[in-house]
């Protein structure tokens, strides 16, 4: 993957892009459709009425949103992290599973997340691979004529208990040998079925997503060669929740000077916020780490190759003549937390995790904030 991008992106070349918050998917369409549009020239994004001073940022949580409203479009159906490919024609004869294609060779060249969101088994299916069917989950289909009919097929032992219609029903599905079928075959019926209702029945639709894939500079090609690599890019399997180790190891704490006045009240800070992320890991909290990634950084998970460097920790002091308390805020372009020195006085971790909680609900976007002793202005994600 590190290669892959290395030898497709274009930084000295840039493409402006105009995000609307509420669309972003919209957005990201217009793009692509472009006659102009190239996925390997770096991508300026800007989300509309919004104000920042990078792009890292805004970049990340563009194709993470877009990614997410893809993954509920109509090229998709199925269960969050277990997706099927739709049998629209409709959509097939709009490009629209080649749009998607596009879309995720784009963010996957550009340093954004991959879908994580297709059936582990379509996905060995769509490489050329040969998964283990027999015991497929029928629950994880959504039709409900086909669910009912796989599980009737699964749980049958023997072919005299196969009704008229299901015969009929497994017979359209390209299995006429099912009316002289005998009992030891109906694992096997089974597993073709799946393949059948999964795979070959949406092979166009399936065709279509590789070819936009490979537009994108032969992605599938090195998707389909390097299959196991992309396996948690493409799928959620290995997708595990991020551990207190995990998080805390992306992060470098800026303090003042060891003689500095502030120095005592930052490590206060830092010792709180360790305990908040102990509550954060043993379900006490009202967020997760993924939430306060998103918050800090724009993506909800760590990319596929990491971040370019360690999220700085930075502290500020609560202004005593402003009416109301300044909230925990963040720079996503330049990975920085800003955390008030002293954890919000004397009542400690609860009050810095309460901060925190109130900083990501209210959190709407990016805007230009001022930090302590810093000339030039930086994005952050504020609140209203």
């Amino acid at each position: 993957m590190r290669r892959f991008r290395q030898e497709n992106m274009d930084q000295d070349v840039e493409t402006r892009v105009r995000v609307r918050r509420k669309d972003p998917l919209h957005s990201a369409l217009e793009v692509v459709r472009s006659p102009d549009f190239c996925f390997r020239t770096t991508p300026i994004v800007s989300f509309s009425g919004e104000e920042t001073d990078g792009h890292d940022g805004p970049l990340r949580e563009f194709f993470r949103l877009t990614l997410l409203e893809l993954q509920q479009s109509s090229v998709f159906e199925g269960h969050p992290g277990r997706l099927f490919f739709t049998y629209d024609l409709k959509a097939l004869e709009d490009r629209k599973y080649y749009e998607a294609g596009v879309l995720i060779g784009w963010s996957l060249t550009q340093g954004g997340p991959g879908p994580r969101c297709l059936h582990p088994a379509l996905f060995q299916l769509v490489c050329g691979l040969k998964p283990s069917l027999e015991e497929f989950n029928w629950r994880d289909i959504v039709d409900a004529e086909a669910q009912i009919r796989l599980q009737q097929m699964h749980s049958c032992t023997d072919v005299k208990l196969l009704s008229p219609s299901l015969c009929d029903w497994v017979a359209s599905s390209g299995i006429p040998g099912i009316y002289l079928a005998q009992s030891e075959e109906l694992p096997s019926i089974y597993v073709r079925l799946v393949k059948h209702y999964i795979y070959y029945r949406v092979a166009s639709m399936i065709s279509q997503f590789t070819e936009g894939l490979n537009s994108c500079g032969g992605l599938w090609e090195t998707a389909q060669s390097n299959w196991e690599e992309f396996v948690p890019v493409m799928t959620s399997t290995r997708q595990q929740p991020l551990t207190l180790e995990e998080f805390k190891q992306l992060f470098t704490i800026c303090y003042s000077r060891p003689d500095s006045q502030l120095r005592a009240t930052e490590e206060a800070t830092a010792g709180h916020w360790e305990t908040v992320l102990t509550l954060v890991r043993d379900g006490k909290a009202d967020l997760s780490f993924e939430d306060l990634l998103a918050f800090i950084t724009g993506a909800d998970h760590l990319p596929p190759l990491g971040f370019p460097k360690l999220i700085s920790l930075c502290f500020y002091s609560q202004n005593a003549s402003m009416s109301g308390e300044r909230l925990a805020h963040s720079s996503t372009c330049t990975l920085k937390l800003f955390l008030p020195r002293g954890a919000a006085g004397t009542a400690g971790a609860a009050d810095l995790l309460a901060l925190l909680s109130r900083a990501l609900r209210k959190a709407l976007g990016f805007t230009c904030f001022h930090p302590e002793g810093e000339g030039g202005s930086i994005d952050v994600v504020t609140s209203s």
